[in-house]
């Protein structure tokens, strides 16, 4: 083996050694940056889903804070509705009270129509101001 081929084989072993080098310096870099927008990724990702979890929650304590305001809205009514029957019942009571008894070989008195027609519409009036009023005052969906 002459000098110069051992110079030589030494230059191209080195050569190789170095281009190994950079290959594993990429490659190394290369993985280490995949690994890290990896890792960016995830985390942004976490932070979307974060996000829309909060908001999910959010919306959720609305509709319940919107559905207990309905139902309460609508114990309300049932209870005025209640109220505003049993009234009209003990007028209807009162009125039929209120006729005197016929004598047994007379001719049937006339009955207070008039009062009880007035009473009962007026009662219908009410009860129908109640709901256009319930229908437009600015309640859940409406604006």
């Amino acid at each position: 083996m002459r000098r110069g081929e051992g110079v030589t084989q030494a230059r191209i072993i080195f050569a190789i050694v170095i281009a190994l080098a950079i290959v594993a310096g990429v490659a190394m870099i290369r993985h280490s940056g995949e690994t890290a927008g990896g890792a960016k990724v995830s985390t942004k990702n976490d932070q979307v889903h974060t996000e829309r979890v909060v908001e999910a929650r959010a919306d959720e304590r609305a509709a319940a804070t919107v559905t207990q305001s309905i139902a309460a809205r609508t114990v309300r009514i049932d209870a005025q509705t209640d109220a505003y029957v049993q009234a009209t019942i003990e007028d209807l009571r009162n009125a039929l009270a209120n006729v005197p008894p016929a004598a047994a070989d007379a001719a049937l008195p006339a009955a207070p129509v008039d009062s009880l027609r007035d009473s009962l519409n007026a009662g219908i009036a009410r009860a129908n101001r109640a709901a256009r009023d319930a229908g437009t005052s600015g309640g859940p969906g409406q604006d």
